[in-house]
Formats: structure tokens, sequence, C-alpha cells
């Protein structure tokens, strides 16, 4: 009993990995997704233009992993953080 309840949990572990794996395989899946992620975020913060690229460019962006927006070049990694201002 005990060993069928640990295969059952580290099944159910094991499932978001490889779910995650096979959709880093294919590039245009995750793309298809990160956008039906962003038309859902749209649609739920009431967003007035949730079809088109210009109206989906904010929630895209907000899509992105850190390593993807690295990547395109949104932030160096040298960057600092801006320093407060002195009163």
């Amino acid at each position: 009993m005990k060993t069928k309840l640990l295969m059952l949990l580290g099944l159910i572990l094991a499932l978001p990995a490889l779910a995650q794996q096979s959709s880093q395989d294919d590039p245009a899946a995750e793309e298809a997704a990160q956008r039906e992620r962003a038309i859902e975020r749209c649609n739920e913060h009431r967003g007035s233009d949730c079809e088109t690229d210009a109206g989906l460019a904010e929630w895209l962006l907000l899509e992105r992993s850190r390593s993807e927006a690295e990547a395109e070049g949104s932030r160096s990694k040298n960057q600092t953080a801006p320093r407060p201002t002195p009163r």
C-alpha cells in the first residue's frame, strides 16, 4: 500500500516537469501558449483590445521569462538599480 502511494506521489510530482519539458521542445507551441495566457490575462483585467497584436503587446511582455527578456536586451546584466534621490 505504501509503495503504491509513493509511486502515485512521485508521478504527481513528475507531471509538471514533464509538461514543461515538452513545451520547451516546441517553440511554436510555447509562443501559442504565451499568447493564450496573455489573452486570458487581458480579459481578466477587462482590456479593451485583447485580440490584436498591438492590444496584446503589454500582456505578451508580461508573459516572457526573465531569460527571454535578457536575451532580447530589455535589461543589461550590468544594469544597476536606480539610486534614491537625496533629500
